[in-house]
Formats: structure tokens, C-alpha cells, sequence
């Protein structure tokens, strides 16, 4: 697998992840994060605060699909399964930006 395959492949990881869940507005600038199912209710909250706090909630379940993906696999793209990666080498790979 490329690098680039890897990275695609996680960021679908992470979007799964995120859409599992819901932010609702309450009042003012609250909220509560849920699963996204039909029955969507404040009683059944898997956290609370404001709805930005709610986003960042979300995103990082969406981050940690994705490491766990690059974990899982990273054995499968050379640049990576070398052993001889820092954990900073790894981060640098990481971050570049798609083309």
C-alpha cells in the first residue's frame, strides 16, 4: 500500500467515525453530542457542553479511527514498516497535505 493510500484510507476512517454522532444545539451556545440514530434525545447524551466543545468532542473520536487505522496497516506501506521511524519521522510523513 502507498503512503498516500494509507492516508486516504484513514481520513474515510475518520469521516465514518464522525458521522456516527450527532452536535445538537440546546440553549444559548450548549449542547450535546449523541449518536447519530433516529432517536435522538438530551437523555441520552454521551457528552455536554458548549457546541463547540460538542465539535471538538466528535473530532477527536474521528482522529483516534484514523491513528488506529495508520496503526493497524502501517506495515503495509515501506516508508513506514522500516522500524527505523521516530515517532516525529512518522508525524512528518503524516502531515503533508494532499495533492
Amino acid at each position: 500500500m502507498t503512503l498516500d493510500r494509507l492516508l486516504s484510507r484513514a481520513a474515510l476512517e475518520c469521516v465514518e467515525e464522525r458521522e456516527r454522532y450527532l452536535a445538537i444545539f440546546t440553549v444559548g451556545m450548549n449542547g450535546y453530542v449523541c449518536q447519530n440514530k433516529l432517536d435522538v434525545d438530551e437523555s441520552r447524551a454521551l457528552f455536554k457542553g458548549t457546541y463547540r466543545e460538542c465539535q471538538v468532542w466528535i473530532e477527536r473520536h474521528g482522529i483516534v479511527a484514523a491513528l488506529l487505522f495508520i496503526l493497524a496497516h502501517r506495515s503495509e506501506v515501506p516508508e513506514l514498516s522500516a522500524g527505523t521511524t521516530t515517532p516525529t519521522d512518522l508525524l512528518t510523513l503524516l502531515a503533508v497535505n494532499p495533492r
